[in-house]
């Protein structure tokens, strides 16, 4: 497991819209606390935007990152001083979170289909608020393969299939046909992986946040480019 000394609590549940966190550290317009609802920028997924509330005054948190340690909230002002130790509130901007999870489902299926039925590996490149970019390593890629893939992504998605988390120990992960890799074939060192487990598709182990049915991710359109003559390995995801 990804283990910080802030709490991810958006690991726990990626569908908490608020919560308490102690202050552990405060500089100018860095603040960190002991536990958050906060999802960093992490893995290619965006880092989710809200606001905290610090002794009655809100500050616009536009920016999340973690040093690996600590999960750190960025605001546009400066945060007061002393306010080390204080309790504060803190409150997702939920759409932002939503269009995240969406996109990083939707990216989900996508990389599992293409393990599915091509044998190909993925890497899931980056999530914007309008569009998400995933690479399949499909040798000789062609217009029918993406639209084959997306085709059975969207049957996946009106399935309204449960997505489950699982922890598992890392030597007990399924490998061969269950095990589904990004483009470097290998897994986390962590002691326990996160697993994520659509009926149907490969395990994958991640740490982004998901969807708790497919059917919440919305129909999928996925757009190629051509580069020299031939499709790019790069796919542009899109949701309606």
């Amino acid at each position: 497991m990804c283990l910080m000394i802030t709490e991810q609590i958006f690991l726990k549940d990626s569908y908490l819209k608020e919560c308490e966190g102690k202050v552990l550290m405060c500089e100018f317009t860095d603040l960190t606390v002991d536990k958050t609802i906060f999802f960093p920028t992490m893995d290619g997924q965006q880092n989710d935007k809200g606001e905290i509330v610090i002794d009655g005054k809100t500050y616009g948190i536009v920016d999340v990152w973690t040093d690996g340690d600590y999960i750190h909230l960025i605001s546009l002002d400066t945060y007061p001083e002393n306010v080390v130790g204080k309790t504060i509130q803190q409150k997702l901007d939920w759409d932002v979170r939503s269009i995240h999870m969406r996109f990083r489902t939707a990216m989900f299926i996508i990389s599992g289909l293409a393990y599915k039925f091509y044998n190909a590996k993925s890497r899931i490149s980056q999530t914007y608020d309008d569009k998400a970019w995933v690479d399949l390593y499909i040798d000789n890629i062609t217009e029918d393969i993406v639209k084959n893939i997306t085709e059975e992504a969207n049957k996946i998605v009106k399935q309204n299939i449960p997505i489950k988390i699982e922890y598992m120990n890392n030597n007990d992960f399924p490998r061969e046909k269950q095990r589904m890799s990004y483009s470097t074939g290998t897994l986390p060192d962590d002691e326990e992986l996160r697993v994520i487990n659509i009926a149907g598709l490969p395990l994958q182990s991640d740490y982004g946040l998901y969807t708790a049915t497919t059917s919440e991710v919305g129909e999928i359109e996925v757009a190629s480019s051509t580069v020299k003559g031939k499709i790019d390995k790069r796919l542009t995801i899109t949701l309606k």
